[in-house]
């Protein structure tokens, strides 16, 4: 009886480190593809094109290629979201043309080699504007919509309010404005006395506010500082912080959902999973103070022509919502709007339905020129 059992247990662990050496090969050789999606009109495509000297890969998905296009910018510098997003945009795709673009430097776009002084927030820039060319050219729309979360949300105001003839609308979650790392520091460090946490209180206040020149080694942190990157070693001491009280993702784990969804991704091959992180971790090293720590939006001015969105999640910690209210306070805009959820940062991914409800019934409403 027990020679039978240990045989029986012997086989099935044989069978299952079968299984996970086959996934993980499939993972590791497997090529990069996307669902189908049926349909006449239906599009579903992932590819790169060559944007500014650099190869640079776009997800496009839609039910119906006709529908009017969505350019989603994402995070970070470096936090692309081909290889994590498309199971939390399913209900865009039957409204809209939904475009991934993972930016320079980041997820694919950093598989072959970026110089490092191209990390800089005019190119991004420059980058936004040829990828809204190629969209507008290829599906023959003069206006899209865009919208963009944390960095995302930065670049998308500075090509809205510097571009309006080429958009119809922009939302903006977790709205970068001004003296963010100002803001999240000492909002984090309030939560953490809240909390009487008082770990996270030691380690905040040995930090010190930003400009953090003097940072303290501790563990936890998520990426390491590169030489001569100081200041983004202090902010990740920080977001250490703002994460574990909430202020990244409210109700769920977001590691865990970023693993499960690199893991499994058709989009990223198990060796461009690896990738993601490794190049997200040298993208915001090199851009933190430029594109975070130093950004102001009120100097690329608060006067729109197109409509204006902030969704902002009320237990936000990396982009403080209050900092985001004052600048919608000071835009001009034929329409403007904040949306609250219940949410830390991460609201498309704590809240995904939700989300896509908003974007549907604010766009949707839209005349066709984006003027209102």
């Amino acid at each position: 009886m027990l020679n039978s059992l240990l045989t029986f247990l012997g086989i099935l662990f044989a069978l299952i480190l079968l299984l996970v050496g086959g996934f993980l090969a499939y993972r590791y050789f497997g090529p990069r593809r996307t669902l189908a999606i049926q349909g006449e009109h239906a599009i579903a495509e992932l590819f790169s094109v060559p944007i500014n000297g650099v190869k640079q890969w776009l997800l496009i998905r839609g039910v119906d290629r006709r529908n009017p296009v969505l350019l989603f910018l994402h995070g970070g510098p470096g936090s692309a979201h081909i290889g994590i997003l498309r199971n939390f945009q399913k209900e865009l795709e039957k409204h809209f043309v939904v475009v991934q673009w993972d930016q320079r430097g980041a997820g694919l776009s950093g598989l072959e080699p970026v110089p490092d002084e191209t990390y800089n927030k005019q190119q991004f820039v420059a980058d936004g504007l040829d990828v809204t060319q190629y969209l507008r050219e290829r599906f023959k729309q003069d206006k899209i919509f865009l919208v963009g979360h944390s960095w995302g949300s930065g670049l998308g105001y500075m090509l809205a309010v510097r571009h309006p003839e080429y958009y119809r609308a922009f939302a903006g979650l977790g709205q970068m404005s001004r003296d963010g790392e100002g803001m999240a520091y000492a909002e984090t460090l309030k939560v953490a006395r809240q909390a009487k946490n008082q770990e996270a209180i030691r380690e905040l206040e040995l930090l010190g506010a930003p400009p953090y020149k003097n940072v303290p080694k501790v563990k936890g942190v998520l990426h390491q500082a590169e030489p001569g990157h100081e200041a983004f070693a202090g902010m990740m001491v920080r977001f250490k912080w703002s994460n574990v009280l909430g202020g990244d993702a409210k109700y769920i784990n977001i590691a865990n959902l970023v693993v499960r969804e690199l893991l499994f991704s058709t989009e990223y091959t198990f060796t461009d999973a690896l990738a993601w992180l490794r190049n997200k971790a040298h993208s915001v090293n090199l851009t933190y103070e430029e594109c975070n720590q130093n950004i102001d939006l009120y100097k690329d001015g608060t006067e729109f022509k197109i409509p204006v969105f902030f969704l902002l999640g009320k237990w936000d910690l990396l982009t403080v919502p209050s900092s985001a209210v004052a600048l919608m306070d000071a835009i001009t805009a034929p329409q403007k709007e904040i949306i609250w959820f219940d949410t830390g940062h991460e609201i498309h991914w704590e809240q995904p339905n939700e989300y896509q409800k908003v974007l549907i019934n604010r766009f949707k409403n839209l005349p066709r020129s984006g003027q209102v």
